[in-house]
């Protein structure tokens, strides 16, 4: 088996134009796989387009119509200046996806090792009936639901390692106890979106399974991964889950312009590694990641090269 990589060309036809979150970072990330000889070792997949009763596991139908709408109409926006949005952008969004739960059948049902979905427009800041943030539908979150609701896993990790909190996700599950959403990021009094403070820990029966571990600006990789070992490691072994995704945003890189952490690519080496050593000891092996954040194309697809290299490497 191998590990599998999804992505697809309508991605590219997400045209937000100079905003941040644009077609050229999959551009560069595919560049550097394929130049560094990462891609032939790799499952490829096109994924496919979610349905409709798919997206409405988690979001609202009046979302979705105004996602479709806006599309159609020819409008540059949707709900906040941060939702850029093209023709392709709805047609993109049901594809990111249904590629994710492509990507989750296929780990759970062991067909691949594991998997790592190249999408966009991002998602781990989509509401229940709001866009924001870049983001449309929340592509981790339905994966998480889908693997609860339709395949029958009982202790599902949600990992979130972007230097922006998923306010979305947190949302979606703060009050179960099946879906254990942890997130390091920085400073929600310095960053966006302002959530993820410390003392948000879930409530009724998800009480606890929600940890936020937010970190100082200016953070560098020897102290973050002090504070992952100290404060994070133990509670996902406790929590034993029999599924692992991971939130892999990759805007805490010191080059990245959108924050302000100072690590580098071995942060996000170590911690692919820890959650991959993680998921062979609980959750037979079955780990997947999807892409968000990360907006220095030369840091972004670095970093996205070293995750992947742990993901399909045997040993």
């Amino acid at each position: 088996m191998k590990t599998g990589f999804y992505t697809n060309p309508i991605y590219l036809e997400h045209d937000t134009g100079s905003h941040p979150e644009n077609a050229n970072r999959l551009r560069a990330i595919l560049e550097r796989l394929e130049s560094g000889g990462l891609m032939e070792k790799l499952k490829v997949q096109p994924g496919r387009a979610a349905t409709t009763a798919e997206i409405k596991m988690l979001h609202a139908e009046k979302l979705i119509s105004e996602v479709e709408a806006a599309a159609v109409s020819g409008a540059k926006m949707l709900h906040t200046q941060d939702c850029v949005i093209s023709s392709q952008t709805y047609n993109a969004a049901l594809h990111a996806v249904g590629s994710v739960l492509d990507a989750a059948l296929e780990v759970a049902e062991r067909r691949i090792d594991n998997a790592f979905c190249a999408v966009r427009p991002p998602g781990h800041h989509a509401e229940y009936e709001t866009a924001m943030g870049f983001c449309f539908f929340n592509n981790i979150a339905l994966a998480a639901e889908f693997l609860t609701r339709k395949m029958g896993f009982q202790r599902v990790l949600i990992f979130d390692f972007d230097v922006h909190h998923g306010n979305g996700t947190q949302h979606f599950f703060e009050e179960r106890a099946d879906i254990y959403f942890v997130s390091m990021h920085q400073d929600p009094r310095t960053s966006y979106p302002g959530t993820g403070f410390a003392d948000e820990r879930g409530s009724g029966a998800g009480s606890g399974f929600t940890l936020n571990v937010p970190v100082p600006p200016g953070m560098e990789d020897e102290k973050y991964l002090q504070t992952f070992y100290a404060n994070v490691q133990p509670k996902l072994l406790e929590y034993n889950p029999d599924f692992v995704l991971i939130s892999a945003g990759f805007d805490a890189h010191r080059d990245d312009p959108l924050a302000s952490l100072n690590l580098t690519e071995r942060t996000f080496r170590e911690l692919t590694m820890e959650l991959k050593q993680l998921a062979e000891k609980s959750a037979g092996g079955r780990i997947m990641s999807l892409l968000e954040g990360g907006y220095d194309l030369n840091a972004l697809s670095s970093s996205v090269q070293e995750h992947l290299t742990v993901l399909q490497n045997d040993d």
